[in-house]
């Protein structure tokens, strides 16, 4: 993305000021490598808007987290699933550090 971009974070509806994370890498050719992710509980269906905004232009991510009840057959896919996404943003985190360590 362009130098000057940045994210907003909504959680249904309201501007996020807490648990987001942000990272940017310049790359050779002047662009930017960014990533932000919010770390976050829910006890209830709860939807998730990230817009990246720059002077080139803004685009918008959402999502709905659909809460069930602990005993719902899915629970264990999901839980699987959920160490997956934590496992693959761990990753990445290794990954942007090392980056910034070689720059």
């Amino acid at each position: 993305g362009p130098d000057d971009s940045y994210f907003v974070w909504k959680k249904n509806g309201q501007k996020m000021k807490a648990c987001i994370t942000e990272q940017s890498h310049m790359l050779f050719d002047g662009r930017v490598h960014v990533l932000s992710w919010v770390k976050d509980s829910v006890s209830e269906n709860t939807e998730y808007k990230c817009l990246f905004i720059s002077k080139v232009g803004n685009t918008t991510s959402e999502v709905v987290i659909t809460v069930e009840d602990k005993g719902s057959a899915g629970q264990d896919g999901w839980t699987k699933e959920f160490d997956t996404w934590r496992s693959a943003i761990s990753e990445h985190d290794k990954m942007m550090q090392d980056w910034r360590k070689t720059w």
